[in-house]
């Protein structure tokens, strides 16, 4: 239900686990392995279509999806910023935005004034269906930050967010993906996965396991044993 303040709603989504716990524990792996686990139980094409990546190699990001949707406008309507108070006033500490853009290509849709707004709320980093602009500012306070393209331009006047916290499609592998507010948002430089919320843990742990196999296989392989052999015996390869 939403809470009111003044003119703008505030929804939090709060999850059932220990969100910086489980945030280090998917940092120490890899989008890759993820992928993996999710497949392996069904889960197929959970990924953010191919040209989504970090401004630089060395960002990752993972938390509950904050999800915000955006449309192309040249509208100028000042009450925009009772919205943008109200997504920023929902955050919750370690959240990761997650914007849709309906495909805009006209102008930077998130720059480092909201990544410093959305920092001081709690959100740890920003997926973003299209562009960022103020790159270098982003990527000097360590912001992570994934996008398709960058744009020097403006949003105001082009583009707008016009809600939070509801389910929104982004461009997947197979084509619309859907996010719902509290799915698991985890990137590197391969791109980005996005689990279930209610599949959070479980993906996690399966992935995790294969993560302790491909290390034993690995330096199994660098010994020089066979590769059929470590393969029967780690399963991972």
């Amino acid at each position: 239900m939403d809470v009111m303040t003044n003119s703008y709603p505030i929804r939090k989504f709060e999850v059932n686990y220990d969100v910086q716990e489980v945030q280090a524990r998917f940092l120490k792996i890899y989008t890759g392995l993820v992928y993996d686990a999710m497949e392996s139980i069904g889960l197929s094409g959970r990924a953010m279509q191919s040209g989504l990546y970090p401004l630089i190699h060395t960002m990752k990001v993972a938390g509950p999806a904050f999800t915000a949707h955006g449309i192309a406008t040249p509208s100028r309507d000042e009450k925009v910023h009772d919205i943008r108070l109200g997504m920023f006033k929902s955050m919750t500490p370690g959240c990761v935005q997650v914007r849709d853009t309906q495909g805009d290509l006209s102008c930077g849709q998130f720059g480092e004034i909201s990544a410093t707004a959305a920092a001081a709320n709690g959100c740890v980093g920003a997926v973003i269906d299209g562009s960022t602009r103020d790159s270098n500012y982003l990527i000097d306070m360590g912001f992570p930050t994934f996008c398709r393209f960058r744009n020097p331009v403006e949003a105001f006047g082009r583009f707008m967010i016009v809600d939070y916290q509801i389910p929104i499609y982004v461009k997947g592998i197979d084509g619309l993906m859907l996010i719902n507010p509290g799915d698991y948002i985890f990137g590197d430089n391969d791109g980005v996965v996005v689990v279930p919320y209610e599949k959070t843990i479980e993906v996690l742990e399966i992935a995790e396991s294969w993560f302790e196999a491909e290390a034993k296989s690995r330096k199994a392989m660098a010994e020089g044993r066979d590769p059929f052999d470590v393969y029967e015996e780690f399963g991972r390869f």
